[in-house]
């Protein structure tokens, strides 16, 4: 659910808090040298985490004039003092609060901007006879731009994440035939895990596939690349880094070759869902989900093509698709 930009976030606020208690506590034990200096040095690496997310100028350059004081000690410890750290400390949470909220409405995929995708099927019911619906258990963001949706909040204690649905054998071979039947042979990379089906399953069919995992793929690796026939990514919609794996997974492609992966369709579950009546909530939910236009959108920001794409699935759809490097 949450993005490397929103871990970030995330981390500013916990420094924030850790450098109040930082002079707090050098207002009390003044000579305090070792402290004086990580509070500077974290003074001076919110500030410039600020910058990169182009923040509220003010907020800036009170951050910058807090550790200049500290540093060169030309303030006295006193009420005034002391009142001015405060609203420095609020005045960074709030901006940080609104970054975490634009954050939340960027779109992953196309950096588009999201609105909240509500339905009844999202929602839990309260416990008690009198209650009604209750705030929602998963909310998901749709964005006005490629159209996907991603997942925005999720209720962790009624959600066990833990629990996910695996593809069966004949889905595996299933898929694996329609790759063959535009990449019959020639090596592959596996983006996922090695002790997932599909990855079994693609050793059984003869394809020896080289292991890569999701957070390899997302960090990147340096220097040349092998290429590859198929490139094919497993669970890929676990992340909502999706452009930069698939980006990332599009140089290890070679000149003809193919890159496979999938994502649920929330729309066609949905409306499965409404008319069985089975509570979404209770299912896997995915960081990225897919549409029709959304994937074309998708390629065209990673340098990819879309070849052919199908919806699958009864219970709970889904998309998948075969992309090629764009000519």
């Amino acid at each position: 659910m949450a993005t490397g930009r929103m871990n970030q976030l995330l981390v500013m606020v916990n420094l924030c808090s850790s450098v109040v208690e930082g002079i707090e506590h050098l207002m009390a034990y003044k000579e305090n040298e070792r402290l004086k200096e990580d509070t500077v040095t974290g003074l001076l690496t919110l500030e410039e985490s600020l910058r990169g997310f182009m923040a509220d100028k003010s907020v800036i350059h009170e951050t910058k004039w807090m550790a200049e004081v500290i540093k060169t000690k030309l303030f006295v410890f006193d009420q005034e003092f002391k009142n001015r750290l405060y609203r420095w400390y609020f005045s960074a949470l709030k901006e940080l609060r609104n970054l975490m909220t634009a954050e939340v409405e960027r779109c992953p995929v196309c950096s588009g901007k999201g609105v909240p995708h509500y339905g009844a099927v999202l929602y839990m019911e309260g416990g008690e006879a009198d209650e009604y619906v209750l705030e929602p258990v998963r909310v998901f963001m749709k964005c006005m731009d490629c159209g996907n949706y991603y997942l925005a909040r999720e209720e962790s204690r009624f959600v066990n994440r833990k629990k996910g649905s695996h593809r069966t054998k004949a889905r595996c071979e299933r898929l694996l035939a329609d790759i063959g039947e535009v990449a019959a042979e020639g090596t592959m990379l596996f983006i996922g895990e090695e002790k997932s089906p599909l990855y079994k399953e693609a050793r059984k069919a003869g394809y020896n596939p080289q292991a890569m995992s999701l957070e390899e793929a997302d960090e990147g690796i340096e220097g040349g690349k092998e290429a590859y026939r198929i490139v094919l990514i497993d669970r890929i919609s676990r992340t909502q880094d999706l452009k930069l794996i698939l980006t990332r997974a599009a140089e290890y492609l070679a000149e003809d070759g193919i890159l496979w992966f999938d994502g649920p369709d929330l729309d066609k579950s949905i409306k499965n869902l409404e008319k069985k009546g089975a509570s979404m909530w209770k299912g896997e939910a995915a960081e990225v989900c897919l549409t029709d236009s959304g994937i074309e959108a998708l390629a065209e920001k990673c340098g990819l093509s879309i070849r052919s794409y199908r919806h699958v699935g009864t219970a709970s759809g889904r998309i998948e698709v075969i992309a090629q490097k764009k000519e």
